[in-house]
């Protein structure tokens, strides 16, 4: 059984987090609802809906609508004519799906002109011509109902393709973080897709991954840096940031969490600030759980030893948190994995441990959402690389 460490601290703002105390509870088994062909997963009401990018003579978007028994209910295509890629998914506060991606333009149509028949004496046949796909140099979002019905297509164009890595939406807009030309950026639209402008964030040695929408229009953004942020200098090997982009976008605030010749990122983070995310010192691989206040203050963190992967959601006043792991967890009884699988925690508002659930047929988490009719369902990887729906039982 892998220990976790006693040397790692998280150095945050001079002082250190209070660590939840250990807990022992049974390890239950996650249910397994299906596997689906997804890369992305939302929950809206009753309904899980999964995102898959599909290819063929333009790429399109498919959105399969599933209840909680794994049955499909609908199945709806968005195809504009040209190529499209979903990256990131949100459910807003009505229940409406937002995709973050990227697209074509659509062609210009040129005015026709009398066509001039060639001479063609020897009778060769002309091979057909292969149209070209254009880059997707469109940063775009789509909304749609509940129901996978597309209500609106917003587009921002790009000197080249943008790489979403997550969307957050709320009542007052919808924004974005990713890379664009090897540096992060973030970018916020209004409800009715109205952009505005890109703001680039630190150089192609910052990697922003996880973003959160406040109600005041301002950003929290997550990730990993290993240069010099906000006047803020690299203290590990790799230092997790949390930085606050105003309404303006300005940059407002950026804290480092870092531990001492260490590689720390946070992956995933909620509405609540709850955020999840790994570090790495040596041979030592652990994932911390940390839930802070809006001045990314830490409250509490909890840490296990795992892969690396995890994820991260806050329903009520619990935080749900997914890892990869792979070896027993201090405090989780009958859990000894032989290979990689999820193991669930439940944590209470002060990040200490209630309840514990995992499942071997599924090897990473890879997202988790919550709705009042479902509970929390998540989507994850097996060893197989098949993806799979899961449950609390």
């Amino acid at each position: 059984m892998k220990r976790i460490s006693l040397f790692l601290a998280l150095l945050i703002l001079g002082t250190s987090p209070a660590i939840a105390a250990p807990k022992s509870v049974a390890a239950k088994k996650l249910t397994i609802i299906a596997t689906v062909s997804a890369e992305l997963m939302v929950v809206s009401g009753k309904t899980i809906i999964t995102i898959s990018n599909s290819d063929g003579v333009n790429s399109n978007i498919l959105l399969t609508g599933l209840d909680i028994s794994g049955a499909q209910l609908w199945q709806k295509t968005i195809d504009s004519g040209v190529d499209e890629i979903a990256l990131a998914s949100a459910v807003d506060p009505l229940g409406n799906v937002w995709l973050a991606g990227a697209s074509s333009a659509i062609p210009v149509v040129e005015s026709a002109t009398a066509p001039v028949q060639a001479e063609n004496p020897d009778g060769v046949v002309a091979e057909p011509v292969t149209k070209l796909r254009g880059d997707m140099n469109q940063l775009t979002l789509w909304k749609l109902s509940p129901l996978g019905d597309l209500l609106g297509t917003y587009t921002l164009s790009q000197s080249a393709p943008a790489l979403i890595s997550a969307v957050s939406v709320n009542a007052s807009g919808v924004s974005i973080v990713g890379q664009l030309l090897d540096k992060p950026f973030v970018v916020s639209a209004t409800s009715n897709g109205v952009f505005g402008k890109v703001i680039s964030i630190g150089t192609s040695k910052t990697v922003l991954g996880a973003i959160v929408r406040h109600s005041d229009g301002s950003v929290s953004v997550f990730g990993s840096s290993a240069e010099t942020l906000g006047g803020k200098k690299l203290a590990g090997v790799r230092d997790g940031v949390l930085i606050r982009v105003s309404k303006t976008g300005a940059i407002a605030s950026v804290v480092r969490s870092s531990a001492p010749k260490a590689n720390r990122t946070w992956l995933a983070a909620d509405s609540t600030l709850a955020l999840t995310g790994f570090v790495k010192s040596g041979k030592i691989v652990e994932t911390a759980f940390t839930k802070f206040t809006m001045a990314f203050a830490p409250t509490w963190t909890m840490r296990v030893p795992s892969l690396g992967t995890s994820t991260v959601l806050t329903a009520g006043n619990t935080t749900y948190g997914a890892v990869s792991s792979s070896a027993a967890v201090p405090g989780v009884i009958g859990w000894k994995p032989t290979s990689a699988s999820v193991l669930l925690l439940t944590l209470d508002s002060k990040g200490v441990v209630s309840g514990a659930y995992g499942s071997s047929e599924i090897a990473e988490p890879i997202s988790m959402a919550y709705s009042k009719e479902l509970g929390v369902v998540g989507l994850a990887k097996t060893a197989a690389q098949t993806l799979s729906l899961f449950k609390l039982a």
